[in-house]
C-alpha cells in the first residue's frame, strides 16, 4: 500500500501575498509647524551687492532701483517682441506685394512687345 502524502509549499499560501500599508495620519516631524510655500515667493528673486540690487526676471538678472523697474522692462521686452513680429510680418507682405507688382509689369511689357509686332 502507498501512500501519498501532499505537503503544500509556503510559496502557494496567502500568508506571502503583500498587505496595504496604511495611510498615513500624522505628519512625521510633529511639534513643528507646517511650512507653506508660496510659488510668487520665488518669481521674485532679488541679490543686493553692496549698493547695487540684482533681480532675477525672465531667466536674467536685471540692475533695478526698484521692483517696479523689473516689471516695467519685462513688459516693455514683450511688447518689443510682438512689435519685432509685426515688423517682420509688415516686411514679409511688402516683399510679397513687390513680387507681384514686378510679375504683373514683366507680363505688360511682353504684351505690348507682341502688339507692337
Amino acid at each position: 500500500m502507498t501512500t501519498t502524502l501532499v505537503v503544500l509549499m509556503p510559496l502557494f499560501n496567502k500568508k506571502f501575498e503583500s498587505k496595504p500599508i496604511p495611510a498615513r495620519i500624522n505628519r512625521c516631524n510633529i511639534g513643528f509647524p507646517v511650512i507653506n510655500e508660496d510659488i510668487e515667493d520665488f518669481r521674485s528673486i532679488s541679490l543686493s551687492l553692496g549698493n547695487k540690487e540684482l533681480r532675477f526676471a525672465d531667466g536674467i538678472w536685471m540692475h533695478s532701483a526698484r521692483k517696479g523697474d523689473v516689471d516695467d522692462m519685462l513688459r516693455l521686452n514683450k511688447k518689443f517682441r510682438a512689435l519685432e513680429e509685426e515688423n517682420n510680418m509688415c516686411n514679409l507682405k511688402i516683399e510679397v506685394m513687390l513680387d507681384l507688382l514686378a510679375e504683373q509689369a514683366t507680363e505688360q511689357a511682353t504684351e505690348q512687345q507682341a502688339k507692337e509686332k
